[in-house]
Parts: structure tokens; sequence; C-alpha cells
């Protein structure tokens, strides 16, 4: 059967009639004069059908020559429409261009359903057998492929400066239409269809000119902003700015351009201005601008590393403040007005921190690099030397006023004020320090069974939390020991009962155990009858039941309440109950038998050191309610002037009067001074506001004295813990290098102490010569362990 004959050229005409008759209608450009025609079904089937007979003849190069003059058809559209456009500028040019090219993408898109046989059969083979394989494009990819290159490179400049202008205008606060913009950015990417990836033509053509636009723009505006106005109205500005861009790529532009933009404008207003903004956040830290740091905030964040500088200035800062308040501390020497002055003190660090951790909430985020400084700011002036008392005596003076009651608070500012505390500590390289100053306080308070056994407890299980049980079990063992004790007194108490004749005094008894509580030696001291008595009849009930335990006495660990009968100004009998330690109770025993004793008297009499006897009965003399007086001889008084010989009785009793006065008045600390040449005397009772008075058990003067024993005593912990360190790691390594052994064993010591590499490696000589470790024969640095 033969192939009907098919006329090309007639057909071409025809389906070019069609075309035209197409694009007319979409780009309303009939001739004038004409009225624009729809185009019926039976159009469209016949024009289907031209396109149809024509791609399945045989005769290969008319497929072709089809192709080409429907581009050609295309070219002569386009170059109608650009002539219409290339007058027009501005606004008018963007709007017109819109409109003719939307119309002619539609007509494209109508095209396409003509052409489906070519698109479906013809074009993808000669796009798998060409050798450039993006020579040839559906139908209306084609047509987008002459707009590009007909219309758009006529006026792409003309364009591009419209767009800017639009974009100025509006960052100008003109009112504009920004639909323009989101419009073209759709433009840009449909005729990019020729690129491999759409959205490199439009980053090419629109975006790349957009961000150096910009940079010009915001690197003009930033730099004449900053010489009429302030570092802080600079932040309000950055932030509108950055904001409006923000929400201009979000809403009109493509994707891709957002994270450009927004990088373009965080470096000509952030990373541009970042030395003039840094040199003003010790301003803002000094005087607390919580707005201007949460700018300063949440704009250097922004930038790569942007608050590196500044959580560094934060540091320094908090060094320089923190510095201010330890050197004011250190500046007093008086021994007893730096225990006055720790509890302010501390209030004033916890004040600090307390403010700081709240502007690192509000304002940093609680971003960790400002965390960090504020650790390291307060780790490093937390050490410092604090003048007569280390730190961690220091917070443990203010732990112990808290938990004595001496602040009134209630349980929420207790807890609160606890829990700042611990974060204090939290800084110390030497926690071992503050755990045996804590321990001995928490025994005193303890064994005057007035305790809040609540805020105690949390106390030490906070404690617990930063440093393990280790480091509380004692702690916990203490409050163990005083159960125990409560619970057996009402069983001493029956005992008593028993005893004839009766001793006359309640008697409560605490058994320590040596193992947790941190025990002096025993204090000689001859008891007076009463409380021998008293010693005798606990013996007795104890060893009845623990026959082989040894009790020793510890009798400046305990208290003695007594009743002190007085005559007041009008003769009558007055009683006032004091409560003074086991040591001045037995001092003060004495006086029921004399009016005046002798330093040497009392001495001999208790057979106390010269030590013991003036820290014990300096309180008495020196208590604002005094209960002996002392009595100095004139030299002492008049030791500046030489002691004349012929010195009479008047002029010994003016100086004995004046010594008197001066013990009555006066702050300074020589105020507690007791010579083993004085006498004592009873002391007339004034007015007597209370009824029950209690009395320190030693002179303030001790207490620096007790410091020192302290660090003594933290030094040798220190050695043990030391050498139990060394010994576990190399019973795990069995064989390590000395680096390493000294490194493992620092890690397991820096939650008690940080730890002196000299001292260390004195500590694995010692190990070494105890023959718990040896050197390797052949090589020095490493270390065998010997089992």
């Amino acid at each position: 059967m033969d192939t009907p004959p098919f006329d090309f050229d007639q057909k071409w005409k025809e389906l070019e009639n069609g075309l035209s008759l197409i694009f007319d209608a979409c780009l309303n450009t009939a001739a004038k004069g004409t009225t624009k025609r729809s185009i019926s079904p039976k159009e469209w089937t016949n024009y289907y059908t031209i396109v149809y007979n024509w791609c399945t003849r045989q005769e290969e190069q008319k497929k072709e020559e089809l192709y080409h003059k429907v581009s050609s058809f295309f070219e002569s559209i386009v170059r109608q429409q650009a002539e219409l456009l290339k007058t027009n500028r501005g606004v008018i040019l963007l709007r017109e261009y819109l409109k003719i090219f939307d119309n002619f993408t539609a007509a494209a898109t109508f095209l396409k359903n003509i052409f489906q046989y070519m698109h479906r059969y013809w074009i993808p083979h000669q796009q798998q057998n060409a050798v450039d394989g993006k020579s040839i494009k559906i139908i209306d990819q084609l047509a987008l492929v002459k707009w590009r290159e007909i219309c758009y490179e006529m006026l792409k400049n003309a364009i591009l400066e419209a767009l800017l202008d639009l974009v100025e205008q509006d960052r100008e606060g003109e009112t504009v239409d920004k639909s323009l913009l989101s419009n073209f950015v759709q433009a840009y990417i449909k005729i990019g269809v020729h690129e491999e990836i759409p959205d490199n033509f439009y980053k090419q053509e629109f975006q790349n000119p957009f961000i150096e636009k910009t940079k010009e723009y915001y690197t003009k505006e930033s730099d004449l902003f900053h010489q009429t106005n302030s570092v802080s109205e600079y932040m309000k500005k950055a932030e509108e700015r950055l904001a409006h861009e923000q929400q201009t790529a979000q809403r009109y532009l493509h994707p891709s351009t957002e994270p450009e933009l927004k990088s373009a404008c965080e470096a000509v207003l952030i990373t541009r201005h970042n030395e003039i903004l840094q040199n003003e956040f010790q301003s803002m830290l000094k005087h607390e601008r919580e707005d201007d740091m949460k700018r300063f905030y949440h704009l250097l964040s922004r930038i790569p590393n942007g608050l590196d500088l500044s959580s560094e200035t934060m540091k320094n800062f908090l060094i320089d403040v923190g510095m201010a308040i330890i050197k004011e501390q250190s500046s007093t020497s008086n021994t007893k007005r730096a225990l006055i002055n720790s509890a302010p003190f501390i209030h004033r660090l916890i004040k600090l921190h307390k403010k700081y951790v709240d502007i690192i909430t509000k304002c940093f985020s609680d971003h960790k690099l400002f965390v960090q400084a504020m650790d390291e700011a307060f780790t490093f002036f937390i050490n410092k030397n604090v003048g007569v008392f280390t730190m961690a005596e220091l917070l443990n003076f203010f732990v112990d006023h808290l938990l004595k009651g001496n602040e009134k608070l209630s349980e929420e500012q207790l807890e609160e004020t606890l829990e700042s505390t611990v974060r204090l500590f939290s800084y110390f390289d030497d926690k071992d320090v503050f755990y045996l100053a804590f321990r001995r306080s928490l025994s005193k308070r303890l064994l005057s069974r007035k305790i809040n056994e609540d805020a105690e407890m949390n106390f030490i299980a906070k404690l617990k939390v930063r440093c393990g049980d280790v480091y509380t079990k004692k702690l916990e063992g203490m409050f163990n020991d005083i159960k125990l004790s409560n619970e057996r007194q009402p069983l001493f108490k029956e005992f008593v009962k028993s005893i004839e004749p009766p001793l006359g005094i309640d008697l409560t008894v605490t058994v320590l155990n040596d193992l947790y509580w941190p025990l002096t030696k025993q204090t000689d001291l001859a008891l007076s009858s009463e409380l021998l008595r008293c010693m005798k009849a606990f013996e007795d009930y104890y060893h009845r039941n623990n026959e082989k335990r040894k009790l020793t006495w510890l009798y400046n660990q305990g208290n003695v309440t007594m009743a002190y009968n007085y005559p007041d100004p009008k003769g009558r009998s007055k009683r006032l109950d004091i409560i003074i330690s086991c040591i001045q109770a037995c001092i003060v025993m004495l006086f029921n038998d004399s009016n005046r004793l002798s330093f040497k008297d009392v001495q001999r009499q208790l057979t106390l050191s010269d030590e013991i006897l003036k820290f014990s009965i300096a309180p008495l003399i020196y208590h604002k309610l005094k209960l002996l007086n002392r009595i100095a001889k004139a030299t002492e008084v008049g030791e500046n002037k030489p002691a004349e010989n012929n010195t009479t009785e008047n002029k010994n009793a003016k100086n004995t009067k004046q010594l008197r006065k001066s013990n009555e008045d006066g702050d300074d600390e020589d105020k507690d001074t007791v010579n083993p040449e004085d006498e004592f005397e009873i002391a007339p009772m004034k007015r007597v506001p209370k009824t029950r008075v209690t009395y320190p058990p030693g002179s303030t003067r001790m207490i620096q004295k007790q410091s020192q024993q302290l660090q003594d005593k933290t030094k040798q912990e220190r050695f043990i813990k030391i050498e139990l360190a060394l010994v576990r790691v190399m019973k795990s390594r069995n064989v390590c290098t000395l680096n390493e052994l000294i490194s493992e064993a620092s890690v397991q010591l820096m939650k008690y102490f940080r730890p002196d590499p000299r001292i260390v490696k004195k500590r694995i000589e010692t190990l070494m010569e105890r023959g718990f470790m040896k050197r390797d024969d052949e090589d020095q640095k490493t270390i065998h362990y010997v089992a």
C-alpha cells in the first residue's frame, strides 16, 4: 500500500498559521483591525495530525527541518517582543517584561500539546544519538532558550539595574512592589533551563550581583552610622537590618540565596566592626547593660569564632572584679577581723557568681564559652591567697555560720545559699583542705547538740554529688555516732538512778569512733571531784557491755552548764546559767574556794599547759559579760617606762586600776592577752540582760594556730593519698613509664586537690625505697610494680 502524498510546504503554512493564532491569543498581538480568534477542537486535532504525519514520514531530514522551522518561528516571535520592551526602564520594564514573558511561556506550553508525538519519539532519539544532547530541547524549553538568547540578552543589564534599584528603594523605606522580585526569581530559574543546574543561571545573573551590591550598600551605611551613633544604637540598627534581609530572602528570593545573603550581611555588619563591638563589651559588663549584652551575643554568635574573644574579655573582667574582692579580704591581717569579715566576704563572692550566672542565662543563652569563661575566672581567683586564712577555711567559717543559724533565713533561702556555697567549693583546687576544716567544725556543732540536722545532711549530700561517697563517708559516720549515743543515753540515765549517793549532775556522754572524728590528743586536766564521779559512773556503765573497748576522755570537746549565783545591786540573789567548756568549768570552780588566784595557781591545780590555760581563760576575762578580772603587775602596764625601785603601793594601785579599765575597753587583737604573771579574781556582775550566756571555748588567737595545724595535717594526708593513687595505678598497669604513672595518679587526685608533680615524684622515690615498685634495669623511665 502506497504512502499518501504529503506536501511539506503546504502543511507548514497551515501549522505556522495555527502557531501564530496561539501566540496572538496569548500575547494579544493580533493585527490592528482584526478580531482575536479562538482555535476550535477540530483545528487543534488538525495541527496535531500534521505534526504526527510529518514525524512518521520516512524522510528523516524533514523531521529535523520541522524542528528548525519551529525554532525560527520562536526567534521571530521573541524578536518582536524584545523590540516592544527595549524602550522601557525601571519598574515599567519589570512589569511589562514579566507580563509578556508569562504569556510567552503559556503559549509555549500550549504548543507542547501539539508536538506531543515529536516529544515522545523523535526528540528523545535525537538527544540520545546527538554528540551534544543539550542542543535538542522539547518545544516549550526550546521557546525558553530562544527567549534567553534574544530577549533576555538584549535587556539583562536594564533588568538587573531595575531589580537592584527596587531592592535599594525597599531598604531606604520606600513602598515598592516586592512581588516583582519573587516573580523575577522564578523567571530566572525558568530561562536557566539550558544549564545543567537551572539555579546556576539565577546565581550568576542575579544572586551574585545582588550580594555584591548588598555588601556595598551596608558597608557605606554602617560606616556612616558608626560616626554619628553609639555602639548600642549601632547594634539595634544591625539587628533590624539582618531581620529585614532575612525576611526578604525568605519571602521573595530563591532558597539558595538566604545563606549567602545572611553571610554577606554578617560579614559587613558584624565581622567588619567586630573590634569596635568587642571594645564596648567590657563596658556592657561593667555597667550591667543587659539589653546590649543580649544584642551583642545574638550578633556575635552569628559569625565564626565571634564569641571566642568576647568570652575571654568576660573572663578577664571577672578576674579583675574577683581579685578586687580577694585583695580587700587579704589586706586584713587581724585574725579576729578576718573571722568577722568571712561571712560578708563569701556573700560577696556568692552574689558575684549568682549575678553572672543569671547574666549568662538571660543574655548569653548559657553558651558554653561564657560558662567556661566564668568557671575559669572563679577558679583563678578563688584559689588565690586571702590573707590570714585560706579560702577553704573562710568558706568553712561561712558554712559554720549558716548551719549554726546565725543568719535568719527561710528554708528556701538557706537551701539556695548552701547550693551557691557548694558551687564556690567546686572551684577549689584543694578540696581536701575544706574537707578537714568542715569536718572539724561539724564535730563541734554535733557535740554542741545545737544543729539543724536537715540542713547539715542536705549540705553533705551536695558535697557527695560533687566529690563522691569517699569524700563524705566519715561525715556520715559522725552522724551515726551521735544517733547511737542518743539511743544509749536513756539506758545510762536508768543506770545512774542506782548510784548512791546520787550524782546530782545531769550528765550526757557522746561516744565517738576515732575513725570518723577529727580528734586531738587528750588534754591533761585534774578534774574536780564532782566531774570525776561522773566520769567513773559512765565508765562503769559502758564497760558492762563493752569490756574490750577503751575510752579516752576528750575534755576540750565537752561543755558544762553551770549555775552562777550572784547578788544584784540591791543585794538580792540572782542566778545566771553559763555554758562553758569543761576546762573553763574546772577553772571557774576553783574560785568557789578562793577570791583571787594567780595564773601559776590555776595551772598547778589543774595541771594544764600554758597554751591551753591561756586559750581557755581568755574568754572568761574578755567576754562582754566577763566572769573574771585580770590583774597584771605594774611593770606590764608601764613597760614603756623603766620601773623605779622605790615604786609605791599607791602607784601600783593606780596602775592596777588603769589595767582593769583597759581590759574593759578597746577592740584590738591584743585585748585577749594573758600572761603567766597575771592574777585573776571574780568579776562583780553588773546589769545582766539574759539568764543564759554561752562563752567561747577559747581565744581567737588559737584559731590561727589551728589553721597552721590544719595545713600540716593536710600535707600529711596528701602524702598518703598520693601514695595510694600511685600504688593503685601500678597494680592495674603493672608496668608503665614515669610520666604515665604521674599523669594517671594526678587524674585520680584532682577531685581532692591539684597535685604538685615534684611531690608526686618524691613519693614515687619513697615507694621505691619501701619496695612497692622499682625501675627497669635497662630503661630508668620505666617503672615495675612489685607485688
